[in-house]
């Protein structure tokens, strides 16, 4: 049993890869690195904010994802400009893909909040070594060669608006997908509309006590391969310096999480995912960490941001 879940884990990201050759970067914790889903979020922490994140996802499979990630956004101008930087590599199988995208957003007060405008254009690089692949026909001309590193180019778009209190996003981190038919050198551009990936964001902060808040929020993607997919999460925020958060992703996982704010500048969060799927008696579940930090010229301990 252990040899065919292995064998499942391995294989149907790897048919993924070969076949669509794109997709977001699974993460627990999208709160606090909002750039890999939308590009709106550029400046939108009002301070120049840095984040890297690991994750190890399904640990103990054989070609498990494993995905680092940094991204890096500020206001500039009069503050009615965002810019920001992201740069991920995510490893599934034998396959490795490497992207850098840049982020823009136009922001505009609007009512009691702000509503910003995102675009972001970038690269990818994807490297495959298929003669690492065991298969069973020893002459596939398909897995005969490894993939040299190829280069291709892609663009995301979103809105983002947020006050104190709420906020609520829509976005497509994707807006061009690659294909890579079997046995053919290149890939072709998709223009499906359902390969778009659009994804749906929300959340509100309800105040209990002075020191006590909760924060649920949603995610909500669409994907070809899978349908509809959400994260329905809930954060207990204590003095606003600890986040205990518990989520459930459809079909997927439960998580939990806890994040802690030694400085109003630091946060340092960790995610672990228990899997619910078939293939969660075969891997230990899947780890996330994170680091971020804000510069702080905007920092105001009595004024701390909850999205």
């Amino acid at each position: 049993m252990r040899k065919h879940l292995h064998f499942i884990a391995f294989v149907c990201p790897l048919i993924a890869t070969i076949c669509y050759g794109q997709h977001t970067p699974l993460t627990s914790q999208y709160l606090f690195n909002g750039l890999v889903i939308n590009p709106a979020y550029a400046g939108s922490r009002d301070a120049l904010a840095a984040n890297l994140t690991y994750r190890h996802q399904w640990v103990g499979f054989d070609g498990a994802p494993v995905t680092q990630m940094f991204s890096i956004h500020a206001p500039i101008g009069r503050r009615k400009l965002g810019a920001g930087f992201l740069v991920y590599n995510d490893r599934i199988g034998v396959s490795q893909e490497t992207g850098v995208f840049t982020n823009n957003a136009y922001r505009i007060r609007l009512g009691k909040g702000k509503l910003a405008f995102g675009i972001g254009a970038g690269f990818t690089f994807v490297r495959s070594a298929w003669t690492q692949v065991a298969i069973q026909q020893a002459n596939d001309a398909a897995f005969a060669a490894d993939q040299h590193s190829a280069i291709r180019p892609n663009f995301s778009g979103g809105a983002y608006y947020h006050t104190k209190t709420w906020f609520i996003g829509l976005s497509s981190p994707f807006l061009m997908l690659h294909r890579y038919p079997s046995g053919k050198e290149g890939f072709s551009i998709s223009a499906a509309r359902a390969d778009l990936q659009p994804m749906l964001t929300g959340g509100y902060l309800f105040k209990i006590t002075r020191d006590i808040k909760m924060k649920p929020s949603t995610l909500i993607r669409y994907r070809r391969s899978s349908g509809v997919q959400a994260d329905l999460s809930t954060h207990l925020i204590l003095k606003d310096r600890l986040w205990v958060g518990a989520s459930y992703r459809t079909g997927d996982a439960l998580i939990a999480s806890v994040d802690v704010l030694p400085t109003p500048q630091w946060r340092i969060g960790y995610a672990y995912d228990l899997g619910l799927s078939r293939l969660r008696v075969g891997h230990q579940g899947s780890h996330e960490v994170m680091l971020q930090y804000e510069f702080g010229y905007r920092i105001r301990v009595k004024d701390p941001r909850y999205f």
